[in-house]
């Protein structure tokens, strides 16, 4: 057994790992992703559905951080930049 090349591959994996999960990478993030999915797989509906239903709710760029989205003021509202 070549423990080198597994260590290389093992490596290359790792790596792909860490480029596809980004900012997901902490533990709590992950652990709160599976368990959506799990949820999302258990519910009723095709499979097409329930893949497009966690491809929306994994793709939101502000689930990694746990913030919620901005939110805009609709037009006209004061932005509070003190001019009137």
């Amino acid at each position: 057994m070549d423990f080198k090349k597994i260590g290389k591959q093992l490596g290359r994996v790792r790596e792909t790992a860490k480029e596809k999960v980004g900012d997901r990478a902490e533990p709590e993030n992950l652990k709160r992703d599976g368990k959506d999915l799990r949820a999302i797989f258990a519910g009723d509906g095709s499979l097409a559905d329930k893949a497009k239903q966690a491809k929306e709710k994994l793709s939101d760029p502000n689930r990694s951080t746990g913030t919620p989205a901005p939110e805009s003021s609709p037009p006209g509202e004061d932005q509070g930049n003190g001019r009137t």
